[in-house]
């Protein structure tokens, strides 16, 4: 019992240990970035862009190399406003004739 106990114990530590570690840490950035620039260049394209969108995205891209992180959770950032005005600037067009007086 005591054995059992034990690999189940080793087995469970190393699969945490296993799911802490992203292999492909490096590149989260570079997709996250990707991702932030496509909604952002879709937001930019309809000018429903947020003012401040394009700096937190450099600033991704100039944190990429350097804390990925960080880069990562600005990117998602940019990501969010980029798509929060798309999502902004739809509901506008469904809602702007009732705002209309009559």
């Amino acid at each position: 019992m005591k054995k059992l106990l034990l690999i189940s114990t080793i087995t469970v530590a190393f699969l945490a240990g296993c799911a802490m570690t992203n292999p492909y840490a490096s590149n989260s950035a570079d997709s996250a970035i990707a991702n932030a620039q496509a909604k952002y260049n879709k937001a930019h394209s309809e000018m429903v862009a947020w003012k401040n969108t394009k700096k937190i995205l450099n600033q991704a891209k100039k944190l990429a190399k350097t804390d990925p992180k960080k880069a990562t959770a600005l990117a998602n950032k940019a990501a969010y406003q980029a798509q929060t005005a798309l999502t902004q600037s739809a509901e506008f067009e469904k809602t702007w004739r009732s705002a209309m007086p009559q």
